[in-house]
């Protein structure tokens, strides 16, 4: 997880509200730089951030979030990174915050990391 140390009650609440699965803190920012060190960046435009806040408050609505929070930094980007059980990365995925995650590429993966296991 990104930002820490910034928001650990909205990590909290994140875990256990919307992602009940291990989750890990990655203070040294490790797997957060293999992603790219991802930071939006929407030039100077302040259409596109408009746009960017109405678009997110609308993903928000549409998913049933019941809270949210605006701490952080919230350019930053991160991703998935799928692991098998010896642990070892199998799939990436980065964060892009002007689009949805790429739920069915990531479940496609998943399937297909646990037909050969």
């Amino acid at each position: 997880m990104k930002e820490t140390g910034v928001d650990d009650e909205g990590l909290n609440e994140f875990a256990t509200e919307y992602f009940p699965h291990p989750t890990y803190k990655d203070q040294a920012l490790v797997f957060y730089n293999a992603l790219g060190s991802g930071k939006l960046s929407l030039g100077f435009n302040p259409l596109a951030y408009i746009k960017l806040i109405r678009d997110s408050m609308k993903r928000i609505k549409e998913d049933g979030v019941k809270s949210y929070n605006t701490k952080g930094e919230g350019f930053l980007q991160g991703g998935w990174i799928l692991f098998d059980k010896e642990g070892n990365p199998k799939a990436a995925f980065q964060e892009n915050a002007k689009q949805r995650v790429p739920i069915d590429d990531i479940l496609k993966e998943v399937k297909a990391m646990s037909t050969k296991e």
